[in-house]
Protein backbone atom coordinates (compact mmCIF):
# COMPACT_ATOMS: atom_id res chain seq x y z
CA UNK A 1 0.00 0.00 0.00
CA UNK A 2 1.52 3.32 -1.06
CA UNK A 3 0.09 6.36 0.59
CA UNK A 4 2.59 8.52 2.47
CA UNK A 5 5.78 10.52 2.29
CA UNK A 6 8.90 9.07 3.90
CA UNK A 7 11.76 11.44 4.78
CA UNK A 8 15.27 10.06 5.19
CA UNK A 9 18.65 11.24 6.39
CA UNK A 10 21.62 9.46 7.96
CA UNK A 11 20.63 9.13 11.62
CA UNK A 12 17.04 10.45 11.89
CA UNK A 13 17.90 12.91 14.63
CA UNK A 14 18.12 16.11 12.64
CA UNK A 15 17.28 16.74 8.98
CA UNK A 16 14.69 14.04 8.25
CA UNK A 17 13.02 14.58 11.61
CA UNK A 18 12.54 18.24 10.80
CA UNK A 19 11.34 17.43 7.27
CA UNK A 20 8.64 15.19 8.72
CA UNK A 21 7.56 17.80 11.23
CA UNK A 22 7.44 20.69 8.76
CA UNK A 23 5.50 18.62 6.22
CA UNK A 24 2.95 17.61 8.85
CA UNK A 25 2.68 21.21 10.04
CA UNK A 26 1.98 22.35 6.47
CA UNK A 27 -0.68 19.64 6.15
CA UNK A 28 -2.26 20.70 9.43
CA UNK A 29 -2.39 24.31 8.26
CA UNK A 30 -4.45 23.26 5.23
CA UNK A 31 -6.91 21.09 7.15
CA UNK A 32 -7.23 17.33 7.09
CA UNK A 33 -4.13 15.20 6.64
CA UNK A 34 -3.99 13.92 3.07
CA UNK A 35 -0.47 12.54 2.97
CA UNK A 36 0.85 10.92 6.17
CA UNK A 37 4.51 11.66 6.83
CA UNK A 38 7.16 9.54 8.51
CA UNK A 39 10.93 9.70 8.84
CA UNK A 40 13.83 7.34 9.38
CA UNK A 41 17.59 7.06 9.11
CA UNK A 42 19.70 4.77 6.95
CA UNK A 43 22.08 4.28 9.89
CA UNK A 44 19.96 5.25 12.89
CA UNK A 45 20.76 4.52 16.51
CA UNK A 46 17.24 3.30 17.25
CA UNK A 47 15.55 5.33 19.95
CA UNK A 48 18.11 8.14 19.93
CA UNK A 49 16.59 11.52 20.77
CA UNK A 50 16.42 14.30 18.16
CA UNK A 51 18.86 17.15 18.44
CA UNK A 52 17.86 20.08 20.63
CA UNK A 53 17.77 22.48 17.68
CA UNK A 54 15.14 20.39 15.91
CA UNK A 55 12.99 20.16 19.04
CA UNK A 56 13.21 23.94 19.46
CA UNK A 57 12.29 24.63 15.83
CA UNK A 58 9.41 22.16 16.01
CA UNK A 59 8.03 23.96 19.05
CA UNK A 60 7.86 27.19 17.02
CA UNK A 61 5.79 25.63 14.23
CA UNK A 62 1.97 25.62 13.94
CA UNK A 63 1.90 22.13 15.47
CA UNK A 64 3.91 23.34 18.45
CA UNK A 65 3.54 21.34 21.61
CA UNK A 66 0.72 19.30 20.08
CA UNK A 67 3.29 17.29 18.13
CA UNK A 68 4.91 14.58 20.22
CA UNK A 69 6.35 12.82 17.18
CA UNK A 70 9.13 15.40 17.12
CA UNK A 71 10.29 13.94 20.46
CA UNK A 72 10.25 10.24 19.58
CA UNK A 73 13.39 8.17 19.18
CA UNK A 74 15.22 7.61 15.91
CA UNK A 75 13.85 4.98 13.52
CA UNK A 76 15.90 2.68 11.29
CA UNK A 77 14.92 2.42 7.63
CA UNK A 78 13.59 -0.97 6.55
CA UNK A 79 11.64 -2.60 3.71
CA UNK A 80 8.33 -2.06 5.45
CA UNK A 81 8.69 1.70 5.60
CA UNK A 82 9.67 1.86 1.94
CA UNK A 83 6.78 -0.32 0.84
CA UNK A 84 4.31 2.02 2.55
CA UNK A 85 5.74 5.14 0.90
CA UNK A 86 4.34 6.75 -2.20
CA UNK A 87 7.23 9.23 -2.24
CA UNK A 88 10.64 9.03 -0.56
CA UNK A 89 12.53 12.26 0.11
CA UNK A 90 16.15 12.16 1.25
CA UNK A 91 18.58 14.74 2.54
CA UNK A 92 21.39 13.71 0.18
CA UNK A 93 22.23 11.43 -2.72
CA UNK A 94 23.86 9.03 -0.25
CA UNK A 95 20.51 8.14 1.32
CA UNK A 96 18.91 8.06 -2.12
CA UNK A 97 21.47 5.43 -3.13
CA UNK A 98 20.75 3.41 0.02
CA UNK A 99 17.08 3.25 -0.95
CA UNK A 100 17.98 1.97 -4.42
CA UNK A 101 20.11 -0.77 -2.87
CA UNK A 102 17.47 -1.78 -0.35
CA UNK A 103 14.50 -1.74 -2.72
CA UNK A 104 15.43 -1.00 -6.37
CA UNK A 105 11.78 -0.64 -7.39
CA UNK A 106 11.58 2.57 -5.33
CA UNK A 107 14.15 4.42 -7.42
CA UNK A 108 11.51 6.23 -9.49
CA UNK A 109 9.83 7.43 -6.29
CA UNK A 110 12.97 8.57 -4.47
CA UNK A 111 14.52 12.06 -4.66
CA UNK A 112 16.60 14.32 -2.53
CA UNK A 113 14.55 17.16 -1.10
CA UNK A 114 16.28 19.78 -3.19
CA UNK A 115 16.10 17.59 -6.28
CA UNK A 116 12.32 17.16 -5.95
CA UNK A 117 11.71 20.87 -5.40
CA UNK A 118 14.01 21.75 -8.29
CA UNK A 119 12.38 19.30 -10.69
CA UNK A 120 8.95 20.62 -9.81
CA UNK A 121 10.13 24.15 -10.67
CA UNK A 122 11.16 23.27 -14.23
CA UNK A 123 7.59 23.59 -15.46
CA UNK A 124 4.16 22.81 -14.04
CA UNK A 125 4.02 19.07 -13.45
CA UNK A 126 1.14 17.49 -15.31
CA UNK A 127 -0.58 14.14 -15.34
CA UNK A 128 -3.97 12.65 -16.06
CA UNK A 129 -5.85 10.72 -13.45
CA UNK A 130 -9.35 9.52 -12.84
CA UNK A 131 -12.01 11.59 -11.13
CA UNK A 132 -11.95 11.20 -7.37
CA UNK A 133 -8.33 10.07 -7.19
CA UNK A 134 -7.20 9.25 -3.66
CA UNK A 135 -4.36 11.13 -1.94
CA UNK A 136 -2.22 8.05 -2.57
CA UNK A 137 -2.99 8.21 -6.29
CA UNK A 138 -2.04 11.88 -6.34
CA UNK A 139 1.24 11.15 -4.56
CA UNK A 140 2.07 8.39 -7.04
CA UNK A 141 1.27 10.68 -9.98
CA UNK A 142 3.46 13.42 -8.50
CA UNK A 143 6.40 11.02 -8.15
CA UNK A 144 5.89 9.77 -11.72
CA UNK A 145 5.84 13.32 -13.04
CA UNK A 146 9.08 14.13 -11.22
CA UNK A 147 10.64 10.99 -12.67
CA UNK A 148 9.74 12.06 -16.21
CA UNK A 149 11.68 15.28 -15.64
CA UNK A 150 14.69 13.64 -14.04
CA UNK A 151 17.78 13.84 -16.23
CA UNK A 152 16.11 15.95 -18.92
CA UNK A 153 17.49 19.27 -17.66
CA UNK A 154 19.40 20.35 -14.59
CA UNK A 155 17.05 21.18 -11.76
CA UNK A 156 18.05 24.61 -10.52
CA UNK A 157 16.57 25.04 -7.09
CA UNK A 158 15.77 28.68 -6.28
CA UNK A 159 14.14 28.33 -2.87
CA UNK A 160 17.30 28.66 -0.79
CA UNK A 161 19.74 31.53 -0.58
CA UNK A 162 22.37 29.56 1.31
CA UNK A 163 25.68 29.64 -0.54
CA UNK A 164 27.17 27.13 1.88
CA UNK A 165 24.58 24.53 0.92
CA UNK A 166 23.96 25.56 -2.68
CA UNK A 167 26.70 26.26 -5.19
CA UNK A 168 25.37 27.03 -8.64
CA UNK A 169 26.26 24.38 -11.18
CA UNK A 170 27.93 22.05 -8.69
CA UNK A 171 27.01 18.37 -8.26
CA UNK A 172 26.12 18.99 -4.61
CA UNK A 173 23.23 21.31 -5.57
CA UNK A 174 20.76 18.55 -4.72
CA UNK A 175 22.15 17.71 -1.27
CA UNK A 176 21.52 19.20 2.15
CA UNK A 177 24.68 18.17 3.96
CA UNK A 178 24.76 16.93 7.53
CA UNK A 179 25.75 19.92 9.66
CA UNK A 180 24.94 18.33 13.01
CA UNK A 181 28.57 18.40 14.15
CA UNK A 182 29.56 21.65 12.43
CA UNK A 183 29.52 25.12 13.91
CA UNK A 184 26.21 26.15 15.45
CA UNK A 185 25.48 28.73 12.77
CA UNK A 186 26.11 26.16 10.00
CA UNK A 187 23.80 23.70 11.73
CA UNK A 188 21.08 26.32 12.08
CA UNK A 189 21.50 27.35 8.46
CA UNK A 190 21.10 23.75 7.31
CA UNK A 191 17.95 23.32 9.38
CA UNK A 192 16.46 26.56 8.08
CA UNK A 193 17.14 25.31 4.56
CA UNK A 194 15.34 22.08 5.43
CA UNK A 195 12.35 24.11 6.59
CA UNK A 196 12.22 26.28 3.47
CA UNK A 197 12.60 23.35 1.08
CA UNK A 198 10.06 21.15 2.87
CA UNK A 199 7.45 23.90 2.87
CA UNK A 200 8.14 24.43 -0.84
CA UNK A 201 7.71 20.70 -1.53
CA UNK A 202 4.38 20.62 0.28
CA UNK A 203 3.17 23.68 -1.64
CA UNK A 204 4.15 22.05 -4.94
CA UNK A 205 2.41 18.81 -4.04
CA UNK A 206 -0.73 20.67 -3.00
CA UNK A 207 -0.75 22.67 -6.26
CA UNK A 208 -0.28 19.44 -8.21
CA UNK A 209 -3.24 17.87 -6.41
CA UNK A 210 -5.41 20.87 -7.28
CA UNK A 211 -4.47 20.61 -10.96
CA UNK A 212 -5.34 16.92 -11.00
CA UNK A 213 -8.67 17.68 -9.38
CA UNK A 214 -9.44 20.18 -12.14
CA UNK A 215 -8.41 17.67 -14.82
CA UNK A 216 -10.68 15.05 -13.34
CA UNK A 217 -13.70 17.31 -12.89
Amino acid sequence: MTYGVLFLCHANVCRSRLMEHEFRAAEKAEGDERWPAASAGVAAAVGHSPCEEVVALAAESPLGARSRRADRGAVQLDHGLLQEAGLVITATRAERAEVALLLPAMRSRTYTLREAVGLAQIEPLTATTRTGASPGDVLTAFAESLDRHRGSVRAENKTSRSHWLHRRGRADDVDIADAHHRRARDHQRALRTVQVETIALHAQLSAFAQRLQLLGS
